[in-house]
């Protein structure tokens, strides 16, 4: 019987963050821009991390959610619909 692979947190983190930076993010309907993050909820120290490191990741420390979407260059939350966000896939 193999040994469980074991990953280490880094690796884990890394894995992660490649994920969120080839998201695709939906174009920000105030301003235009693609410079947009997914929004997401809690505080924990991977989550703080990824908001400090990767700009498609937008953190907030409670829910409701403001919005799905986080527009980073006019500084707006907004929604789009699910397909939107797949390249028009459903």
């Amino acid at each position: 019987m193999a040994a469980p692979e074991t990953r280490t947190r880094q690796q884990i983190y890394d894995e992660i963050y490649a994920r969120f930076t080839r998201m695709e993010v939906p174009p920000c309907p105030q301003c235009g821009t693609s410079n947009t993050a997914s929004v997401q909820v809690g505080i924990v120290w991977i989550t703080i991390w990824m908001a400090s490191t990767c700009p498609k990741f937008k953190l907030i420390p409670n829910g409701p959610k403001p919005g799905n979407w986080f527009c980073n260059t006019c500084q707006k939350f907004f929604d789009v619909p699910y397909e939107q966000t797949q390249g028009g896939k459903s």
